[in-house]
């Protein structure tokens, strides 16, 4: 899956670490095999600011250089490559802002089919804000271009940022998406996990959900990794 994907979008790939770890080494050339643009930095001070479609970062300190490196990296999503086996230390990195972690050593197909699935759903979401299609989900209707929320035949009024937050959730439903992810595609800024902007906007949906009878528990919290639709 991931070679035919990475062979027609061609992201722009950066890998943030030294070019003398073989698994690094391996992970390159297989990259440029598939045809991506391939970049390899040595620091965060070193990152390009060119458009990234994609970032791979070695982080031996794991949800520190998470937290630094989603700061620069803005709006790209980055996989974290860290050394600890730890699934704590795992937790602590998706936390801190990546949109993915693998622990060293891993598995290189596995690796890049993570990196591929991650840039799929970047894709998506772009495309489905381009679209003026409709959302019906049991009770629950929505329509993108006028923002209009039902629930049966009772109106339901949200913010537009409230409306992205369950439109994107609602398209996507039965996936868990990182709030990396949402913080990128609904508040437009890089994921801080201090933070508690996201977890505020999702509570007033739910209550207004709540409020005229949809189950606001459909709106789930995935522990340590973000939210889903269920």
């Amino acid at each position: 899956m991931y070679k035919e994907f990475f062979a027609i979008t061609k992201p722009a790939i950066v890998v943030r670490g030294s070019d003398s770890i073989p698994s690094l080494q391996m992970l390159v050339a297989r990259l440029k095999e598939c045809g991506c643009d391939v970049t390899v930095v040595a620091s965060d001070s070193a990152m390009p600011d060119w458009d990234t479609g994609f970032v791979f970062a070695w982080l031996p300190d794991g949800a520190a250089a998470s937290a630094q490196l989603a700061k620069l990296t803005g709006q790209y999503p980055f996989i974290a490559l860290i050394e600890s086996q730890s699934a704590v230390d795992r937790v602590a990195a998706l936390q801190a802002g990546a949109d993915d972690v693998l622990s060293v050593p891993f598995d290189l197909e596995e690796c890049l089919l993570r990196a591929a699935m991650a840039l799929h759903r970047r894709h998506a979401i772009t495309a489905m804000k381009d679209s003026s299609g409709q959302v019906h989900i049991d009770s629950l209707w929505m329509q993108q271009h006028t923002q209009r929320v039902r629930i049966d035949n009772t109106p339901v009024k949200l913010t537009p940022l409230q409306f992205d937050l369950l439109w994107i959730l609602a398209q996507h439903k039965g996936t868990t998406l990182s709030k990396p992810l949402l913080y990128r595609q609904v508040l437009k800024k890089a994921y801080s996990p201090d933070d508690r902007s996201l977890d505020m906007h999702l509570s007033r949906v739910r209550k207004k959900l709540s409020d005229v009878g949809f189950p606001p528990e459909r709106l789930q919290t995935d522990h340590g990794k973000g939210y889903c639709f269920i």
